[in-house]
């Protein structure tokens, strides 16, 4: 599931655009997309990558927005300044997952008009993610259900499911590491012989009496992991960066790196804490890394100098500025650092590659 999504969810996502019959293939062809999304009956289990997918739903959310808002400047501020970007802005400046989902639970209830939300209900060792859809089942291709200026989500069976799936991805992106899921539930009845165990790890029990899922109470503590520059990153191709975790994942180094994240201005988590959030002893993971050939220190200087090369690479800070973004306590520290990792200063890199 890292890769890929079902087809038959960007074939719904399709459906949603505003274009007469002819235009899409016309559209899917500007955008380089496959032409099997237009297909009636494609192969039941066909996939698509989920790159393109982030490309789709970048271009339906852009397509639908001329019909909420009365001019172009309209659009582009509801692109930027969206309900989405606010949502995760509130919860990227959280602490820990719990207080980030209490953060976002808040913010649906006192925002979403039509009723939708969901509630963070603890029950002993369990999480239960417990979500309110509103009962108002707006026709699928309603604009309003993808405006990104709206917190709305899809009517139905597949909006149902879509919406829990991208809360379990968009918590597993904030902590770095992905959320095994004790049981995903939904009060509606299944398509015949679909458990949707490939979206969820876990088959879907359906007419139950909750839509919701639910996880151990421990990953509640993880620390918040993002920082500004990867919200930004990660909303530039929706939601394709929030599969980019695989619970599959073998290699022990990719998930510490997922654990250490993308913001240095917190402190970096310890070799023990890390351990403890992937069920390890710290000889254990110290050897599993070593069996790798690396070791935690190197990979938390790999992902500092990855995060530094993409913050010269926008142009748009200061030595001073890029060293507190990476935490040092003080600019010539960085450069320091900098020409240790690739054998040349911060100024005679950004000279010589960007």
């Amino acid at each position: 599931m890292a890769d890929t999504l079902p087809l038959r969810y960007a074939q719904s996502l399709l459906r949603l655009a505003p274009l007469s019959r002819e235009e899409p293939r016309e559209e899917l062809v500007a955008l380089n997309l496959p032409l099997v999304l237009l297909e009636d009956k494609a192969v039941a289990d066909a996939q698509i990558a989920v790159e393109d997918y982030g490309r789709l739903f970048i271009h339906v959310v852009r397509a639908l927005q001329p019909a909420l808002s009365t001019t172009s400047s309209e659009v582009e501020s509801t692109l930027v300044f969206s309900a989405y970007r606010m949502l995760f802005q509130a919860m990227l400046h959280a602490g820990t997952l719990e207080q980030a989902m209490q953060r976002a639970s808040i913010y649906f209830q006192r925002l979403e008009s039509r009723g939708d939300t969901f509630h963070l209900d603890i029950e002993g060792e369990q999480v239960c993610c417990r979500f309110e859809f509103s009962a108002d089942d707006t026709p699928l291709v309603s604009a309003e259900n993808f405006s990104m200026n709206q917190l709305n989500w899809l009517p139905g069976l597949t909006g149902r499911l879509l919406s829990i799936a991208m809360w379990h991805r968009v918590c597993g992106w904030f902590v770095g590491t992905y959320i095994t899921l004790d049981k995903v539930s939904l009060k509606q009845a299944g398509g015949r012989g679909k458990d949707y165990s490939d979206v969820f790890g876990t088959p879907v029990q359906f007419d139950a009496g909750v839509d919701a899922f639910r996880f151990h109470r421990r990953y509640l503590e993880f620390p918040i992991v993002q920082s500004e520059a990867s919200l930004d990153a990660m909303l530039q191709t929706y939601p394709a960066a929030l599969f980019r975790i695989d619970p599959a994942e073998k290699s022990v180094a990719g998930r510490v790196k997922h654990l250490i994240g993308a913001d240095f201005q917190r402190p970096l988590p310890s070799l023990q804490e890390v351990a403890d959030r992937l069920h390890m002893t710290t000889p254990t993971l110290h050897r599993r890394l070593q069996d790798e050939g690396t070791s935690f220190r190197q990979l938390k200087d790999g992902c500092r100098r990855d995060a530094a090369v993409g913050y010269l690479a926008s142009g748009q800070h200061t030595a001073q500025e890029l060293s507190e973004l990476l935490g040092f306590s003080d600019s010539s520290t960085f450069h320091r650092a900098f020409k240790k990792w690739t054998g040349m200063t911060p100024q005679d890199y950004r000279r010589q590659h960007c």
